[in-house]
C-alpha cells in the first residue's frame, strides 16, 4: 500500500475561522449605538455572505459532490457524513435570510436574536465539517480532484476579489494561521498584500467606509 495522501486544508480551516470570527461580530455589535457601529455591521455582513456564498458553491461543485460519487449505488461512512452535514446547513440558510430582513427593516431586536442563532448554528456547521467532513477528503478524493476545488474557488471569487478576501481571511487571524496561509501564495501576492490590499481594508474599516 502506498503512503495515504496529504493535502493542506490551511485554507478552509482559516476560511472557517474567519466565519466565525464574523458571526462573532455581528452578535457582539448588536448591543451597539451609533452610525459607525451599524455600518461595521453592514461591512461585516456584505463580506461574510459574499464569501460564504464563494465558499459554498466551490465546495458542494468541486468536493462534496465529487465525494458522494464515491458511494455512488452503495451509500456508506462518507455519504452518511455528508447527509449530516448538509442538515446542517440547512439550518444556517434561514437564519441568514432573518438577519438580511431585521438589517433591511433595521429592527435591532430581531437582529440581535438572529445573529446569535446564526452564529451558533454556523458554528455547530463549521465544527461538524472540521470533526467529520475534513478528514474524509484525504481518503475520497485523488490529488487532481483536490485541485480541482482551488482551481473552481478562485473561479467563483474572480481574480478582483481576491484584493478583498485575503486581509478579510486573515483579519485578527492568530500570526500562526497568517504565516501559513501567506507561505502558500506566490510572493508578489504576499507584496502587494502587505503593501496595498491589507492597508486599504484597514482605512476602509475604521473610515466606515462601505466594503461592497
Amino acid at each position: 500500500m502506498g503512503e495515504p495522501r496529504r493535502f493542506d486544508l490551511t485554507m478552509l480551516y482559516a476560511t472557517y475561522d474567519a466565519f466565525r470570527r464574523d458571526t462573532a461580530r455581528m452578535e457582539a455589535a448588536a448591543g451597539a449605538d451609533g452610525a459607525l457601529a451599524g455600518m461595521a455591521v453592514a461591512n461585516s455582513w456584505c463580506l461574510f455572505t459574499s464569501h460564504w456564498r464563494v465558499q459554498d458553491i466551490a465546495e458542494k461543485r468541486a468536493l462534496w459532490t465529487v465525494m458522494y460519487a464515491t458511494e455512488a449505488g452503495s451509500p456508506g461512512p462518507v455519504g452518511a457524513a455528508l447527509d449530516a452535514m448538509a442538515l446542517r446547513a440547512l439550518r444556517v440558510v434561514p437564519l441568514m435570510d432573518a438577519v438580511d430582513a431585521a438589517l433591511e427593516r433595521r429592527d435591532r431586536d430581531l437582529f440581535a436574536r438572529y445573529a446569535r442563532e446564526l452564529r451558533a448554528a454556523v458554528g455547530a456547521l463549521l465544527d461538524f465539517k472540521e470533526s467529520d467532513v475534513l478528514p474524509l477528503i484525504s481518503s475520497t478524493l485523488t490529488p487532481y480532484e483536490w485541485g480541482t476545488f482551488d482551481v473552481e474557488f478562485r473561479r467563483e471569487l474572480g481574480v478582483r476579489s481576491l484584493g478583498v478576501f485575503l486581509p478579510w481571511l486573515l483579519d485578527d487571524a492568530p500570526e500562526a494561521t497568517r504565516r501559513s496561509v501567506l507561505r502558500l501564495l506566490p510572493p508578489p501576492i504576499r507584496l502587494v498584500y502587505r503593501t496595498s490590499w491589507r492597508p486599504r481594508y484597514r482605512r476602509r474599516s475604521r473610515g466606515a467606509v462601505p466594503a461592497c
